[in-house]
């Protein structure tokens, strides 16, 4: 499995990875853990996506990009989204959809063995 370091808000995350899940309708979820800062225990960062009313294929997911201002451009970066479909309300707000690239997702996922031991 590959990690990531990560910065917002001028907290560091290191040694992050995804959890892949689905919500109650069958979309893709994601949640981000690893360590913040110094501390060395797992700990769950963030839920970068968001659950919509909206047909999305299998590998497009809505990302809450509104608290997390660079989150899309880092993503981009790692190669885990290949680009930006289209744009969804939601909440008044409106954010991207996204295609995933998931042979990356997938190499940035968690081993199901350390994450029952994050806090």
């Amino acid at each position: 499995m590959k990690t990531f370091n990560y910065e917002s808000r001028g907290v560091k995350y290191n040694n992050c990875f995804f959890d892949i899940g689905k919500y109650k309708d069958g979309q893709m979820s994601l949640s981000i853990y690893g360590n913040v800062e110094d501390d060395k225990n797992v700990s769950h960062i963030s839920n970068p996506t968001v659950n919509v009313n909206e047909n999305l294929f299998e590998n497009q997911v809505v990302i809450d990009n509104n608290v997390n201002t660079n989150l899309i451009g880092f993503l981009l970066e790692l190669g885990i989204i290949k680009c930006i479909s289209k744009r969804v309300t939601v909440n008044s707000i409106v954010l991207p959809v996204v295609e995933l690239n998931l042979d990356t997702l997938h190499e940035y996922s968690y081993i199901e063995e350390e994450l029952k031991y994050a806090s």
